[in-house]
């Protein structure tokens, strides 16, 4: 993002970040759900759509990537949740003392993520980087690893319900925003003094452009689906048509609230002012620049909670995201053992999805930024480059070397809890 205001004749692209893989590696002698990995890697190749694909605002075969703008995110957030699930236990959530390692673990990883995230936000690509919200979820995420499917769905439901709007009355009083609006983000110099610590806390958490305290309706839906039997058909079909209704009911019911019951109607009259100054309409005007609703509605009316834009973080939007991103891991559960081999290159780049996140952020700065060729970086060209080279080099580290880069550092960086002794740990329950 270049300023706090876009020009909304020439729009600027939302660049939005989603992030990849979760807490990768396991405990014990579990087999690895393949299809979890093949919904990794779909994720991967919808992030690069949004990251490099044409711009949908252009019109003709571009519109078909408009789809994958927040969603993708959200189907890698709920992911995260899968694996944390599994790292815990799965159908039985881990007890004691194995609990309590699975929470260091998590502890450790998440300033791991937060010094990622600032890296490659330090690259200067324009891009808005998840990780750093992913490690302040993992440490949310620590108090409910002994809770059963259940209670995370629950938890799931009344945060996508009742979080967004907390927010919205939050940051109504204490950082009120419109629709075209640069997201404060973290930085180095946060952590340097207890000033910039609350400053860093309450970004990540309420203001940044992938708050905590709605991110984590995706992290406690991905954890009810990993305490699932996901080795069952059965269970694999109900994700898959259970999670597309919930998608579907959650978006007519924002269509009613926004078309019949005037809702739309509200937002766009809490627009004319903005639509005026540029000479335009206000539906024109929230056409043009609906992404900047990236992670925080505007609070200029309630009404903005009524819609179901992707990434936006509303009520709809997280119930949309989460419908679409249980169907999507029921599909590949499903469809993995009948089309293994032909699908054992989604499974490989999904198993390095971290890798493939971070390292495309790094390519995109080394291209278009030594080229000063930014605004070409929206191509189907580029989207195909990106993806092809992405399968095909997971496919060969995955014979060759294994684990990748920065999962296996991540999961080295985190395996000191495992070798502390007994006694340096409270018994739990």
């Amino acid at each position: 993002m270049d300023g706090v205001f876009a020009v909304p004749t020439a729009p600027v692209r939302s660049r939005e970040h989603q992030p990849a893989a979760g807490p990768a590696p396991r405990s014990g002698p579990a087999v690895r759900l393949t299809g979890i990995d093949v919904a990794r890697g779909l994720a991967v190749l919808g992030m690069y759509a949004v990251h490099l694909g044409p711009n949908p605002l252009d019109g003709g075969r571009a519109v078909w990537f408009k789809p994958f703008e927040g969603h993708s995110a959200a189907l890698f957030a709920v992911l995260a949740g899968v694996s944390i699930a599994l790292m815990s236990g799965g159908r039985r959530p881990r007890q004691g003392r194995a609990r309590t390692r699975v929470a260091l673990r998590l502890a450790t990883r998440a300033p791991l993520l937060v010094a990622l995230g600032l890296l490659l936000s330090g690259l200067g690509t324009g891009y808005m980087v998840i990780l750093a919200y992913y490690g302040a979820c993992f440490l949310l995420a620590i108090p409910w690893l002994r809770c059963r499917a259940r209670t995370l769905a629950v938890a799931a439901l009344v945060t996508a319900v009742v979080m967004p709007l907390v927010s919205f009355a939050l940051r109504s009083a204490f950082a009120p925003r419109d629709l075209v609006f640069e997201a404060p983000d973290v930085a180095w110099g946060d952590f340097a003094t207890w000033h910039g610590l609350g400053r860093a806390a309450g970004v990540l958490l309420l203001t940044g452009t992938f708050p905590a305290v709605t991110l984590m309706a995706y992290l406690f839906a991905g954890m009810a689906i990993g305490r699932l039997d996901l080795r069952s058909p059965a269970i694999a079909r109900r994700l898959c048509f259970g999670g597309a209704a919930l998608a579907a009911g959650a978006y007519a019911v924002s269509w009613v609230a926004t078309r019949v019951f005037g809702g739309l109607d509200a937002v766009h009259r809490a627009l004319e002012p903005a639509a005026a100054s540029y000479g335009m309409s206000p539906e024109t005007l929230l056409h043009l620049d609906e992404s900047w609703i990236h992670g925080t509605p505007p609070t200029t009316t309630w009404a903005w909670e009524l819609l179901p834009s992707g990434a936006s973080c509303t009520p709809f939007d997280l119930l949309v995201s989460i419908g679409l991103a249980a169907s999507v891991i029921g599909g590949c559960l499903l469809l993995e053992p009948r089309f293994e081999r032909l699908l054992r290159p989604l499974a490989d780049l999904g198993g390095r999805a971290l890798s493939a996140y971070a390292l495309h952020f790094v390519a995109i700065w080394l291209i278009w930024d030594s080229a000063d060729d930014g605004p070409d970086v929206f191509a189907l060209t580029h989207f195909v480059a990106f993806s092809a080279v992405a399968l095909i080099t997971s496919v060969a580290w995955r014979r060759r070397i294994g684990r990748g880069p920065l999962e296996w550092a991540m999961a080295r960086l985190s395996r000191w809890p495992d070798r502390l002794p007994d006694a340096y740990l409270p018994a739990g329950r």
